[in-house]
């Protein structure tokens, strides 16, 4: 620690002992009968400057008086040399030559009058007018207008707006006073300034690989969250839940995954400081641009959490001395989900299954006496088609009954009759106002934000409110304070999630419905007709169901807020050295109720499982769980910047900092039994928790069991997880003439969750990189078609952390429920060892835009080779544990990235026909180096990490065909490595480790996209296309299962697929995969047959854009100074490589069973600017 804080101190002093610049230092004169060698004298002094004349030129000038407060170097030259004495001055090296005057070029003063406007005459805003080597500047008005005082024999005006080419006019003596400026729109994208969170640094300067996003890109198509507006956008950013991570934030991979078990999603940096909310509470709208940190000298300033790349976001600000406001809506309908994917049996083929089966039992007096024996003590136990079956077989139902219910049934669609009472249409609404002022002394930008979403589901919804401030001040000339709030309210109501509000939770052929249209008596979870349930002295409640009814009862409702603070200040200590310090509190707050209402079907059935010895262990009424998560995070920044330019060429900046982070988060549970919500009372005083978790009988019946059921301790569980992080860092950044630059930074991390030997409490991470600009070279003033050529290259060291892993001995405590006293059960034995994992990357590039920027892009190579990487390993069984996680691991990640954009027809006006185009591939290569621990099974090598594979892998073993023995057992057969046919099951000990067989990755090793883009007239046409490929996934999982019983096709984890019919229909039975009765004894699993393994490649058409621009003169006429229209439709066409036609985004990749299929959506939005 105290080595770091030297370090740290020692780096500020020497900033500060630098040489001090004097371009923008201000100086106060007083001069009094002075002659020019007195004058020269003092300004030597003053500024450190030398000045050199000739001693007849001086003479000729006699005694000057003047006086001069706060001016900088070059106005006093003007004022005194020019203007006073009448001569001229020449500055080189440190050193002033002063001139004879010439007679043609005579001192003058006078104010310019201008405007500013775009190539397409529309007056510029906010741009930036400046006399060159002073102070005196301004910015032209709302109309583009500007005035401006300009002094001196040719001097020159500096004309700077983002997005623009700047542009240089000379003035002299007859220059008229209406000056008319263009600006061409600056298309060079070396001219991009790159955020990094901790300095802004021009791109043309930068050395490491950075991408930038602008607003108008984000703003190109419409999504609600941000992560899906970002596909496509950056080659190497992939967004793809490949079946181990969850949507969102969390699918979001920069250059592949680098770790085994910590987080893979990048760190996402707002306005200079990290935030620990997701990605996903950022509002679209407000966003200036997104930089995306990609390697090691990009994003090495982030230390310990910048191995999976750092995405930078900064918020908007006001431009515009005026007030702005800029409204948005955007409305999106979805089409309603389907399920048409699934691979479900119909009600027909349900049926179809069941008589099979039932047919084969009744064939067989064995089976058919135990089906009816079965059906004697427990009904429930056989499908409701069974037992219509046996009573008709058995005689106990006669043939036109029997008729009647098989075709009703055959007609029922209890999955329509889902649909239509859960789902609805999805709307989804977001509105946004931003009001913005830029003031002389305060900039303050206001954003109010509004998204709501019907889920598409009855009675469910999802309501975001959001409130933002930015503020920044120039409280004096040597202090700029930033401060900001913003606070999201986020309110949902789902359903209460159980077993049966799914849409499979009943048989197809079952319906909610009576004949005559009332709601049916449905059997659920118990059989209707038990004797308890008719036996009134039990006090037993009904166990009838219907959706109708629960489909309006039991709701989660959540809230969770969001609250982010924050306030920099910036110390001007001198023109060339500030100090800047940031702090940052979030408080993340998640409050979630499951209200299950006393008369709902979950709690009578709970209230009847808690009945034993006529005693009623639950009490009446209904069931309040809440979950409270409390998070509050605060960081602290210290830094001191430093830049300065010598001798003009010689262009050095610096950066020194230390930072302070903590993170604590809360967590509690409560359960209120017999609760009920209008009179807020419960009854858990009368509880007896422990006798409740005792029982194991029930009054029901023997058929049902209370054990797992019950509420336990972790339905009243807490937890409270505080970490600290603490840091050190630097960074430099030195350019020469433009041409050369490298960079170096540093940073040492350390955290509370290492630290049992101290040489491992802090990881040192560095990074390294140079870049040229090669068309500034004087060889390439000839290479006309070469707007900007840079080629860079880096190496570094970046880190990533695991908080579920800590190098001390931890234990999870409990009370005993037997003696009350407290017990803990060991986590992690300590490991002194134990360290931040890291990656060693190097990256070399080339930056490029040709033809007058007509083509630009850029290209770059990778690898990134992570170590330390914390793994499971082998330990000596003595130690106690037979495996642990230690840093033991690597992997590596090497690839290429391109990126092009073409403007193909670039359009003079708004007016005219244009046509561009962006293009972006990435192809990257995963694969683990090295792992030190050996699968003691084939069935645990199918579930775990192998060297030479991509860490996420799908394994598999080689399927052999269905194997039948003498009696008729059928077995799932496996090949072994020498090509040996066995028909045991894979979980036995004959699978070996090496009978297991690679199958393929599961990330995509290319991703491309390809967006093209018409405009004419105001109209904007573009599509969007997404491609996925040189990856696999398991699909058509339903139709290698096996399930049901000699009872039925009830009970199964699965829903029933139409493929078991396969079965029933073949010829040869031996061959296909048995089911029903003929399956029950069936050995072996399909879940890792390599049969289901398929490409995962895919083209997306993801949407579809129209959009109309109207014109300044129609806005004028509705009196908005911009509106725009615009409709899109989403996910329109997709291409598949597999031969069965199945969308990989329509299937869970590695449990090979079909899910939700992407449904088409349309959107229709308006943007106003007033």
């Amino acid at each position: 620690m105290k080595r770091e804080i030297m370090i740290f101190s020692l780096f500020l002093i020497l900033l500060m002992a630098l040489p001090s610049g004097i371009k923008a230092q201000t100086f106060s004169v007083s001069y009094k009968e002075q002659t020019i060698e007195q004058i020269t004298n003092d300004l030597r002094k003053k500024t450190g400057y030398q000045f050199v004349y000739k001693k007849e030129v001086v003479d000729k000038v006699g005694p000057i008086t003047c006086h001069y407060k706060d001016a900088t170097f070059k106005e006093l030259l003007n004022r005194i040399f020019n203007e006073e004495a009448g001569l001229d001055y020449e500055i080189s090296n440190g050193t002033v030559t002063i001139k004879q005057g010439k007679a043609d070029q005579p001192y003058y003063k006078k104010l310019i009058y201008g405007n500013v406007s775009d190539s397409h005459d529309e007056p510029l805003a906010g741009v930036t007018v400046m006399v060159r080597g002073t102070g005196t500047g301004a910015t032209t008005d709302l109309d583009g207008n500007f005035s401006i005082i300009v002094e001196g024999k040719n001097a020159q005006l500096d004309f700077s707006y983002l997005g623009m080419k700047n542009k240089t006019v000379t003035i002299n003596q007859h220059t008229n006073k209406l000056l008319m400026v263009k600006l061409d729109a600056d298309d060079n994208i070396l001219n991009e300034v790159v955020v990094t969170g901790y300095q802004n640094i021009k791109r043309e300067n930068a050395t490491g690989s950075y991408q930038i996003i602008s607003a108008k890109n984000l703003d190109e198509r419409y999504t609600k969250d941000i992560t899906s507006r970002l596909e496509g956008q950056i080659p190497g950013l992939t967004i793809y839940n490949n079946g181990n991570t969850d949507d969102g934030r969390a699918s979001m991979v920069i250059r592949g995954a680098g770790t085994f078990q910590a987080k893979t999603s990048p760190l996402i940096v707002i306005d200079g400081l990290p935030i620990e909310g997701s990605i996903e509470t950022v509002n679209p709208y407000n966003i200036e641009n997104i930089t995306v940190l990609k390697d090691a000298s990009a994003a090495a300033i982030y230390g310990a959490r910048a191995s999976n790349g750092v995405i930078v976001i900064t918020t908007k600000r006001a431009h515009d001395e005026r007030l702005s406001v800029d409204f948005n809506a955007d409305f999106i309908i979805s089409d309603k989900q389907s399920y048409n994917n699934r691979r479900w049996a119909s009600a027909g083929q349900a049926l179809d299954l069941e008589e099979n089966n039932f047919n084969y039992v009744a064939g067989n007096d064995e089976l058919y006496n135990d089906l009816k024996g079965r059906y004697a003590v427990n009904p429930y136990a056989l499908s409701m088609a069974s037992r219509v079956m046996l009573q008709h077989k058995m005689g106990t139902m006669d043939d036109r009954t029997y008729n009647n219910i098989m075709s009703t049934w055959r007609h029922n669609d209890y999955r329509k009759e889902w649909k239509d009472v859960m789902l609805r249409t999805q709307v989804q609404q977001q509105y946004n106002a931003a009001i913005r002022n830029k003031g002389k002394l305060l900039n303050s930008n206001i954003v109010l934000n509004y998204s709501g979403d019907n889920m598409g589901k009855t009675l469910e919804n999802d309501n975001t409110y959001q409130l933002s401030y930015l503020g920044d001040l120039s409280a004096t000339k040597w202090l700029d304070l930033t401060f900001g709030v913003n606070l999201i309210s986020d309110r949902a109501k789902v359903h209460a999630h159980d077993q049966y509000d799914d849409i499979n939770f009943f048989t197809p052929y079952m319906s909610m419905y009576n004949a005559d249209g009332t709601p049916a008596a449905m059997e659920a979870s118990t059989y209707l007709g038990e004797p308890s349930l008719s036996n009134p002295s039990l006090g037993l409640e009904s166990e009838t169901f219907n959706l109708l009814d629960e489909s309006k009862l039991n709701f989660t409702k959540s809230r969770r807020n969001n609250i982010r603070t924050f306030v920099d200040a910036n110390f001007k200590v001198l023109p060339e050295f500030s100090i800047s310090t940031k702090f940052q509190y979030e408080d993340i707050i998640y409050k979630g109720e499951t209200y299950l209402e006393g008369n709902s079907y979950m709690m009578r059935h709970l209230y009847n499982l808690g009945t034993s010895g006529g005693k009623h262990y639950i009490p009446e009424g209904g069931i309040l769980r809440s979950t409270n998560d409390n998070g509050d995070f605060y960081t602290f920044r210290i830094q001191g910047n430093y830049a300065k330019v010598f001798a003009e060429k010689h262009s050095f900046e610096a950066i020194a900092g230390m930072e302070y982070r903590q993170s604590h988060d809360r967590s509690s549970n409560n359960l209120l039994l017999g609760y009920d919500d209008q009179s807020q009372t419960n009854m858990n005083y009368l509880v007896n928790f422990y006798d409740l978790n005792q029982l194991t009988t029930t009054d029901l019946g023997a058929n049902y069991s209370p054990v797992g059921s019950m509420p336990t301790a972790t339905d009243y569980a807490t937890t409270d997880i505080l970490h600290r992080f603490y840091s050190v860092y630097l960074n430099a950044n030195y350019t020469y003439d433009s041409r050369y630059c490298a960079s170096f930074s540093y940073r040492v991390d350390k955290a509370d969750l290492f630290g049992a030997d101290p040489k491992f409490r802090g990881r040192p991470l560095w990074s390294a990189g140079a870049s040229w600009n090669i068309d500034h070279e004087p060889f390439m003033k000839s290479v006309t078609w070469v707007d900007a050529l840079k080629l860079r290259t880096s190496y570094g060291l970046t880190g990533n952390i695991d908080q579920n892993v800590s190098s001390y001995l931890t234990a999870t405590i409990a009370v005993n429920d037997i003696n009350g006293k407290k017990g803990a059960t060991l986590n992690t034995p300590p490991n002194d060892q134990l360290r931040w994992e890291k990656t060693a990357s190097w990256n070399v590039g080339l930056d490029f835009s040709l033809f007058n920027n007509r083509l630009s892009g850029s290209l770059d190579g990778y690898s990134k080779t992570s170590s330390d990487l914390l793994a499971l390993t082998d330990v000596d069984p003595t130690t106690g544990w037979t495996s642990l996680n230690i840093n033991n691991g690597k992997a590596r990640n090497t690839g290429i990235e391109l990126q092009l954009n073409g403007a193909i027809i670039a359009p003079q006006n708004m007016n005219d026909f244009g046509l561009s185009a962006s293009f972006n591939i990435a192809y990257n290569n995963n694969k683990v180096l090295h792992i030190d621990h050996q699968p003691s099974s084939g069935m645990e090598a199918l579930n775990t990490l192998h060297e030479g594979r991509p860490i996420n892998s799908l394994y598999s073993y080689r399927f052999a065909g269905m194997k039948n023995d003498n009696s008729g057992v059928q077995s799932y057969g496996w090949y072994d490595k020498a090509g040996n046919v066995h028909t045991t099951d894979i979980a036995s000990g004959d699978f070996g480790v090496d009978d297991v067989v690679f199958s393929g990755g599961l990330d995509p090793r290319v991703t491309a996209s390809f967006v093209p883009e018409i405009t004419w007239k105001g109209f904007s046409l573009s599509g969007m296309f997404a491609l996925y490929g040189g990856h696999y996934m398991r699909a058509t999982m339903e139709d290698w299962g096996h399930g049901g019983t000699q009872y039925g096709y009830n009970s199964m984890e699965e829903p029933l697929p139409a493929a078991y019919l396969n079965y029933w229909n073949a010829t040869d039975k031996n061959s296909a995969i048995a089911n029903g009765y003929p399956g029950y004894q069936t050995i072996g699993t399909p879940d890792y047959i390599d049969q289901t393994v398929m490409h995962a490649d895919y083209i997306k058409l993801r949407n579809v854009v129209l959009s109309y621009r109207f014109s300044k003169r129609i806005c004028d006429v509705i009196g908005v100074r911009g509106m725009r229209l615009r409709i899109q439709v989403n996910n329109v066409a997709t291409w598949v490589r597999n031969s069965q036609g199945i969308d990989p985004e329509a299937v869970n990749p590695v449990t090979g069973y079909a899910i939700a299929k992407p449904c088409r959506s349309y959107t229709m939005s308006v943007g106003i600017n007033l």
